[in-house]
C-alpha cells in the first residue's frame, strides 16, 4: 500500500472519526507514512501532514502522551515547511491550533510543565477570547504556586522546630535570625494562598 491508498481508505467515511478506528488502520501501515520521501511532492505533503496530525491528535485523545509527542512534532514540522504556508500565521489554521493545544495538554499530563505553559502562553495571546486556554494557563500557574507554598511551609515547619528545641542562649543572633526567616516565610506563604484563592475563583468564573 501506498500513502495514497492509505490516505483514501482512512478518509474515504466517517468511521475513523473514531479514534480507535483511525489508530488500528494507521498503526497497521505506519511505516509506510514514515518511509515516505515527500521530495517537494506538495501534495504527497499535504496527506502525509494531514495524516500524522491526525495520528498525533488521536493519540492524544487516547492519552498515550508519550508517543503523542513526538507525533505533534512532525506534524507541526510538516505544517512549518508546507509551501501553501510560507508566511502565514499558522495559528489561523484550526488544525495547527489544534497541535498546538495537544502538545500542551500532553506535556501537561507529562508533568512538563515548563513546556506546557509555553504553549499555553502561546495559545491565549493568539486567542485572548479563549477561555479554555486561559484556565489551562492558570492551572498550571496555581500547580506552580502550590510548589512554592510547599517550599515555605517547610522553611515555617524547620524554624518552629528549631527555635521550639533549641534555646536562644544557646545559638545567640542565630536564633533571632531564624524567627525571622520563618516569619517572612509564612508571610509569603499566606500571600501565596491568597494569590492562589483568586486564580482558583476566576477559573471558577470560566473567565
Amino acid at each position: 500500500m501506498k500513502v495514497d491508498e492509505l490516505y483514501d481508505k482512512i478518509y474515504s467515511d466517517e468511521s475513523t472519526k473514531d479514534s480507535n478506528t483511525f489508530l488500528g488502520i494507521f498503526e497497521t501501515n505506519k511505516e509506510i507514512v514514515e518511509k515516505v520521501v515527500i521530495n517537494g511532492n506538495q501534495e504527497l505533503h499535504n496527506k502525509v501532514m494531514r495524516l500524522t496530525a491526525d495520528y498525533a491528535h488521536h493519540l492524544t485523545m487516547k492519552e498515550n502522551y508519550n508517543k503523542a509527542i513526538s507525533q505533534i512534532e512532525k506534524a507541526v514540522g510538516l505544517f512549518q515547511t508546507y509551501s501553501d504556508f510560507k508566511g502565514a500565521d499558522l495559528y489561523q489554521n484550526g488544525f495547527y491550533e489544534t497541535l498546538i493545544f495537544d502538545r500542551a495538554m500532553s506535556n501537561y499530563h507529562l508533568k512538563n510543565f515548563k513546556n506546557a505553559k509555553q504553549d499555553f502562553k502561546i495559545l491565549t495571546d493568539k486567542f485572548p477570547d479563549n477561555n479554555k486556554y486561559k484556565n489551562w494557563l492558570a492551572t498550571i500557574k496555581i500547580y506552580s504556586i502550590q510548589k512554592l507554598i510547599n517550599v515555605l511551609w517547610y522553611i515555617i515547619t524547620a524554624a518552629v522546630l528549631l527555635t521550639s528545641f533549641i534555646e536562644s542562649e544557646d545559638i545567640g543572633a542565630l536564633y533571632d535570625i531564624v524567627l525571622i526567616i520563618g516569619g517572612i516565610a509564612l508571610i509569603g506563604a499566606l500571600s501565596a494562598e491568597i494569590f492562589k484563592a483568586s486564580i482558583k475563583k476566576k477559573i471558577n468564573k470560566g473567565s
